[in-house]
């Protein structure tokens, strides 16, 4: 039986013209091969331009420079004549080529390189090779089935909750120094992971309230009755009220917390004046609009829910990519996080193994990312999906939501070019996502129907173990959009003759 692999690799067109004659060969991650015959007029040419260039840059005695006949030229450099032969043989192998098959390269700049199996003023016989841009699959959304989602409760609890954050932004704040954690303090805490190497910074001079709605249980054992400036180690776990389905999102890991400080709060007064301060008519206004804002921000939770489903549903539409692609994702991925001095620091203390287990992940997270985004681009290109400039995320004009809930940082056209791809990749996918979304069905996938059983005894056989489903990964958008394609390349020094 013949592997899809093997099949992509036998694939091939045939193509020819009073100058060459090319069988294209089409190899895995978007490689192709076009095996040429060049024939006379082609080498001939090149052998004439390639002497006539050698013979410009030498000096041979008798002759002024330039003016050495071509067979002295030859007879004194044969390697650099070669050399630039081969080199002329491919390059117009590869124009003809191209003008045949018409199979364009992934970039502008892409690499071409070739490897010359015979050549001489009759004829040459060579291999080029180069990337090409990959073959996107049509999505069709109606084989997306998305489950319900589950909105997060809105209740009078969460309400009254939400109220007293709002007071929080407003409290007076007061270092307590004498006497150690108990119950409705604050605390700047700094918590790390540290069961793997390197260390993994969670939370930074991060305030949490020392309360059962509010902390861990794990985390309040950890600090209870410790003082200012305490380093503590223990095993982050999750709480006993989550579900099963929940405490599976957060596994116990070894952590280390440190007391950075402990406060107390004085909240304002809840009254008419202070509901005014923060954009409201009453405090019962105060309480219409943060239960209105909740359910928003409930609804979105859906949608959120929804558009990691949906990339679920995208990964499974598989692709080949150019190596090329991911590898320029990765190193555009890795630069950026070296420039946090944190990274850099923890990079410069790790061996070779940890940096590579950190290179092998950020190479398939940027694979996953360029991956969407290609599907992405493509989706947008079939339904006519644009982004314009109202697409743009606008800060809330509701004082309430903009102090409870920021919007992360606007794009701003001043930005350079790396931000202004970033903003529009997101946009894209959101775009794309949602427009799956509308389209998709809702509920869970149809049944197969049962196959009949068989007439006889038969012996049963133990039902193999379920292997278990590897955890939904939600991929970042590529930092820069990739070029179009462009069917005159750039061509690569060509390797010397063997």
């Amino acid at each position: 039986m013949t592997s899809k692999t093997e099949e992509k690799t036998e694939k091939k067109e045939e193509y020819k013209n009073d100058q060459v004659q090319v069988v294209v060969k089409r190899k895995p991650n978007c490689i192709v091969e076009y095996h040429v015959h060049a024939h006379r007029p082609i080498c001939v040419e090149a052998h004439k331009k390639a002497a006539k260039s050698v013979g410009k840059e030498v000096v041979i005695p008798g002759f002024r420079k330039g003016k050495a006949p071509p067979e002295l030229v030859a007879k004194r450099y044969p390697g650099e004549l070669d050399k630039r032969w081969q080199e002329g043989i491919a390059n117009a192998s590869y124009r003809e080529s191209a003008q045949l098959a018409n199979v364009p390269v992934i970039r502008q700049d892409a690499n071409i390189t070739f490897k010359m199996e015979s050549h001489s003023r009759d004829g040459a016989k060579l291999i080029l090779s180069f990337e090409t841009a990959p073959h996107i699959p049509s999505i069709d959304p109606a084989k997306c089935v998305l489950s319900e989602g589950k909105a997060p409760e809105v209740s009078k609890e969460k309400v009254e909750e939400t109220i007293r954050q709002t007071q929080m932004f407003f409290a007076k704040w007061e270092i307590v120094k004498d006497r150690p954690v108990k119950e409705n303090d604050f605390l700047l805490l700094d918590v790390d992971v540290i069961e793997e190497e390197p260390e993994q910074k969670l939370f930074s001079n991060t305030r949490f309230e020392v309360s059962d709605k509010s902390m861990a249980q794990w985390m309040k054992k950890l600090v209870f009755g410790k003082k200012t400036g305490d380093v503590l180690e223990g095993m982050s776990e999750p709480d006993a009220t989550l579900n099963e389905e929940e405490k599976k999102e957060f596994p116990p890991k070894k952590v280390r917390v440190t007391i950075k400080a402990i406060e107390e709060a004085t909240l304002p007064e809840l009254n008419d004046e202070f509901a005014k301060q923060v954009g409201a008519k009453s405090v019962d206004d105060l309480r219409t609009r943060i239960e209105e804002l909740l359910n928003k921000k409930a609804a979105e939770a859906v949608r959120e829910q929804h558009r990691e489903q949906v990339t679920t549903f995208l990964f499974s539409n598989y692709f080949e990519i150019p190596s090329s692609v991911i590898e320029k994702e990765t190193q555009f991925r890795l630069q950026q996080m070296i420039q946090d001095p944190q990274f850099k620091a923890k990079w410069d203390q790790s061996n070779n193994k940890e940096k590579q287990e950190l290179i092998d992940n950020v190479k398939n997270q940027a694979e996953k990312a360029v991956r969407i985004f290609y599907l992405c681009r493509k989706i947008a290109m079939d339904q006519s999906i644009s982004i314009e400039p109202k697409d743009m995320p606008l800060a809330s004009s509701d004082p309430i939501e903009a102090l409870l809930f920021p919007s992360p940082q606007h794009h701003d056209p001043r930005q350079p070019d790396v931000k202004q791809a970033e903003a529009y990749s997101r946009l894209l996918l959101e775009k794309t996502e949602d427009w799956i979304i509308a389209h998709a069905r809702i509920g869970p996938p149809p049944k197969k129907a049962a196959e009949p059983k068989k007439e006889g005894k038969t012996e049963k056989k133990p039902a193999p173990k379920k292997k278990a489903a590897p955890k939904k990964t939600a991929a970042k958008t590529p930092a820069a959009k990739e070029e179009k394609p462009s069917p005159k390349p750039k061509r690569k020094s060509a390797p010397k003759k063997k």
